[in-house]
This record gives structure tokens, sequence and C-alpha cells, in this order.
């Protein structure tokens, strides 16, 4: 079974591809366009260059933002909404949490829009308010098999390319140790004079292959020339000559680590046709830049010559090289008028076509290898919404996103007749407490004079809430806190490991009116408060074995709320939620909760070992 960190991680590469393959789509595009309008006034070598950001692109893990990115006329979201935002947590799709207390990406409580997640235990109010329950769960439950789907649709294409190159590579290798090295002194001094013509430094063989028909480099560490003999016997020494030249131009120009490079972006993209696309044009712009690369050694009065060459090439072999490792002298018959078209009108570099070439390349690059800037309109602008855990559903993100424009209708509302001074004092005191917790991690409340401006509360919380990968970790910093805590059960079903922990600080209790009369009596338009505290108020254990999850749970129980004592279960519906055991004492509420059958007797032991008091 595959671990929920290899599972997160896949998901995460899926994102990047499929954010990187969209900006890339955009960008082919632009880069056609621009080849259609420059057809005849940019030489061969920048219609090639022309791909190389297409490629940039793809690779970047990160851009920075600018104003100027060509994807601000764009956006992912706005025709594949969420993609990138799906859930990740592929085992809880069984059950619904209704969180009256919402938690922010930035560590940030909040109470009014509550924020509804999946999670594996707890005694909160079922998801109600629109008769949505059966469908929400269903909808959610259709959109995560989908996209798991579509990464193991993805993942299979790529290992089917994977292998297929590996494959490939292999016969082309045992093609190539087939063939036998041309050294009669007639042929190596010809090697070795058009060698020096390039300027080549690299040992490179000059090899006899049947098997690899056509003249064409293959090898990126140790290059080889590889020409069929029967191709050899018939050309004379300025033909053999000026395939040399063409030969030696694509491992001067580092052709074959170039295609590498984009074999290896379609495996990653296979799926993309405009990429496909683009990886051929390209391959054709390469053999064009590459003649012009050959011809620029060459004389003027060998243009001619060399085209000729090229035909008699094509006449004896017609076939078409795509393999990464190998750049080849081919071409297709319609490719190859384009070809004697540009040998015909050849001339030695142009210094004015070059400034041309140069500038449309930065210029295309200051534009595409740059993310898209997000606007920022204001103090009171809000930033793109991060929708929480279980809101997946074309139909829950629209009533999320009312829900949230109206908080912020309102908040703006509100902000008129709040004087400037105190929203600057408000602005300003929040970035502080961001800052504070970035630096020392405490948590903070912060009491809100105006309550207009905050969903109509009069406090907020910024912090208090850590996330554990390891169980070490974990520990570390649970042995430091009072109270109860919870500890990994020596008693875990066979198969089960650790996967990850949270702790989080309290939200209720006597500091809380105690900070509205402080807030109060400062008059400040925004109070704020450090939070020293010792006892967690929540504690959450999860373990899985790759397809099941075990969560055990430590929750403070409010005054006004129901107390049981001992051990009890809970009336969901099993058929959509996992059977959880409670077990209460006088503060705190425990509960075990697993996404496959345990017998109650073996969720009361196993909550009994997890609990330390």
């Amino acid at each position: 079974m595959m671990s929920p960190s290899l599972y997160a991680g896949l998901v995460s590469i899926f994102e990047w591809v499929i954010q990187a393959s969209f900006m890339a789509s955009i960008l082919v595009i632009v880069v056609l366009i621009l080849q259609f309008i420059m057809k005849n006034k940019l030489e061969a070598r920048w219609h090639y260059l022309l791909w190389m950001p297409v490629v940039i692109r793809l690779l970047l893990p990160w851009a920075p933002e600018s104003s100027l990115s060509v994807y601000n006329m764009f956006a992912l979201e706005s025709i594949a909404p969420g993609v990138h935002e799906r859930v990740q947590d592929s085992a809880a799709w069984h059950h619904w949490r209704k969180d009256t207390l919402g938690v922010s990406e930035d560590g940030v409580y909040y109470q009014g829009l509550s924020n509804i997640e999946l999670t594996d235990g707890t005694n909160e109010n079922l998801l109600s308010g629109a008769g949505q329950e059966d469908a929400s769960w269903w909808s959610v439950v259709k959109q995560l098999g989908f996209i798991n789907m579509l990464m193991v649709v993805w993942f299979a294409g790529v290992m089917i390319l994977t292998v297929k190159t590996v494959v490939d590579q292999f016969r082309l290798k045992q093609a190539l140790r087939a063939g036998r090295a041309i050294d009669t002194p007639y042929l190596s001094s010809l090697f070795q004079e058009t060698k020096q013509l390039l300027h080549i430094q690299r040992n490179v063989r000059f090899v006899a292959s049947e098997q690899i028909p056509g003249p064409a480099v293959v090898g990126l560490r140790n290059p080889a020339i590889v020409i069929s003999p029967s191709l050899l016997v018939t050309l004379q020494r300025d033909q053999l000559r000026y395939i040399l030249v063409h030969e030696f131009a694509h491992i001067k120009r580092w052709d074959v680590a170039v295609n590498w490079m984009m074999h290896f972006l379609l495996i990653l993209h296979w799926f993309n046709p405009l990429l496909w696309l683009a990886v051929h044009k390209a391959r054709q712009h390469q053999e064009l830049a590459c003649d012009a690369c050959a011809l620029d050694r060459l004389s003027p009065q060998q243009n001619h010559a060399y085209g000729l060459t090229i035909l008699h090439v094509l006449e004896h072999f017609t076939g078409h090289h795509q393999q990464p490792g190998v750049a080849a002298l081919s071409a297709t018959h319609k490719q190859m008028k384009r070809r004697l078209i540009m040998i015909k009108h050849f001339h030695k570099k142009s210094y004015k076509l070059s400034i041309l070439g140069l500038t449309m390349l930065l210029a295309l690059g200051s534009v595409s290898l740059v993310n898209a800037k997000e606007s920022n309109t204001g103090p009171t602008s809000q930033p793109a919404i991060v929708y929480p855990e279980g809101i997946d559903s074309l139909e829950e993100r629209e009533n999320y996103k009312k829900a949230i424009d109206e908080a912020n209708r309102k908040s703006t509302e509100a902000a008129k007749s709040i004087p400037a001074e105190d929203l600057k004092f408000i602005e300003d005191e929040k970035n502080r407490v961001k800052q504070l917790h970035k630096q020392t991690g405490d948590m903070f409340v912060l009491y809100h004079k105006y309550k207009g401006i905050n969903s109509g509360l009069d406090l907020s919380y910024w912090g208090g809430i850590d996330h554990y990968n390891s169980y070490e970790d974990y520990m570390k910093q649970a042995s430091t806190l009072e109270g109860s805590i919870l500890e990994q059960p020596s008693n875990l079903p066979e198969g089960f490991t650790f996967s990850k922990a949270r702790i989080e600080g309290p939200t209720e209790g006597e500091f809380v009116e105690e900070v509205r009369a402080e807030g109060k009596q400062s008059g400040k338009p925004i109070y704020v408060k450090k939070i020293d505290w010792k006892e967690a108020a929540t504690i959450r254990l999860e373990y899985t074995n790759g397809k099941d999850t075990i969560a055990i749970s430590k929750y403070t129980i409010g005054a006004d709320e129901v107390k049981k004592n001992g051990f009890f279960e809970d009336d969901l519906p099993a058929h959509m939620y996992p059977k959880y055991m409670f077990w209460h004492d006088d503060k705190h509420e425990y509960s075990v909760s697993a996404t496959f059958d345990m017998s109650k007797k073996d969720k009361i032991e196993l909550l009994k070992e997890a609990v330390k008091k």
C-alpha cells in the first residue's frame, strides 16, 4: 500500500505538472504565433531558440511574480476549478466534521464562517443547513476518485513511456556496439579535419552501422557519428565532408542533450498534445539551425552542393529519428522543401537579425518565465480563497465563495465608518502579530473593537496550531505539556504506523473574558495579548497502513457541553461514518475511530493505552 507521505508527494508532483503544462501550453501558442509572424524575418537558429523558454518554463519549480507575465491574462482555476486544491488524504473519505471554529492556512482561528473539513474523529454536529448531506458526501467521493483516477492514468503513462525509453536506448546501444569503427587513413583524416573546422574538443568516434540508418549523432557522454556503409560508398569526399560538418554541428550545439531534456518533459506531460506538437516543431527547427551552423563554417559557394548532399541522403534514407539519444540528418520531403529554401538563401550571420532574434527571445522570456502577479487593490482586499478540506464540489465551492464574498462585503461596508487612522492601526497590528508568530511560534488572541470588520465577532486567534510529521517531533513537544497527552499505543493493529499529529492551544476559558475586559479598557481599535498555555485543548494522532486510518483524539469539554461518564459509542450512520468510541472524564473527551471494522473492546483497549494522564 502507498504511504500517506508518498501519496502526498505524488499529489504535489501531479499538481506541479498540471500547472506547468497549462502555462507551457499558453507559451507554445505564443511561440507558434511569433514564428508565423516572423517567418521570413528571423534566422533559423532564432526560430529554434524561441522554443527554449518553453523548456525552461516546464523545468521551473518556482518563478517570481510579475505584472508583465503573459499568464495574468489566463487562470487555470477559471478553466479547471480546484484541480490543484483537491484533498490529499484518501483515507478520510467516509466522514465529515463541522467545525464551529475554523482554521486558516496562516494559523488563524476565526469564528464566523464554519470550516467544513474531512476528519477521523469528533462528536461535533453533522453537516446541516442545505439538506445536501448525502449529495455533498457523494460528490466528494466522486471527485476524489476522479482526481485519483487521473493521477493513476498519468503515472501509468509516465511509467509506460519510461520503460519504452529504456528499451529503445538498450536497443540503440546494442546497435552501436554492433557497428565497426571507421579507421581507414583516408576517412579518418577527413573526419579529423572536419572536427577541427568546428573546433570540437570532445572525443568523438566514427562508426559504420547498418542498424542505425542515416547519418546521425548517437550518445551524450561519448558521442559517435554513425553512418551506414551502404550510404558511405555512394559519397564523394566533399559530400562526406558536408555530412560530417552537419553532424559535428549537432555535437557542437549539444543537440542530443536538448533532445533528452525535451523527451524527459514529454514523459511527464505525455497527456498534452500541444507539447507533442512543440517538440515535433522544435526538432524540425533544430535541423534548420544545425544546417545554418554547418553553412556558417562553409564558404557561400558550397551552399548549393551542401543542399544537393542533403537530397542525396534523403534518396538513400527517408527515415525519421525521434529517439532522445539521436540527432540525425533526416527529414520528411515536406520539411526538406523548407530546408532547401533556407540553404539557398543562407548568408553569413547578420548582426541586425541577431539583434532582432535576441530581442524577441529576451522579451518572450520576460513575460513567460514569471508567474502571474496577484492583484492587491488595498489593505481591505482579500487573498485568493483557500478552500477548506471537504469543500470540493463546484456547488459547495460556489456556496463557500458566496459566504466569503458576503462577509467581505459586510467588512468593507463596516470599514467605511471607521477612521482611517484606526484602520491603519489595525492593519499594522495584524502584520506585527503575524511577524511575532513567525519568529516565536507563540499564540495570540485579538480583541476587535470594530466587530463589523471581523464577521461580527469580537475575538480572533493567531497561531496555536502545530502539525507534526514524525512521532519523535510530536513527543518532544507533547512531553512539555501539562495535563493528559496521547502516546503511541503499544497494541496498534499490525501494519499501522504513525502518519501525522496535531496539537492545538485553547480558545475557550477564563482568559477569554479577561481579554475582552482588557480590550475594552484599552480603547484600542484592536488589542493583542499573547496566550501562555500549558495544556493543549486538542491533540490528534493518526496512524495508517496505507489503506485504512486510525485516529485518536483529545478534546477539552466546554462547560455547556453534554458530559457523559466512561466509554460510549456514537450513533452516526455506520455506512457513512466510522464508528467512534468516546471516553469522557470531568474535563476532557478522548476518542478513537477507524475506517475499518474494529470491535468496541479493541477500541477501548487502544484508547486506554493511548491516554496518559
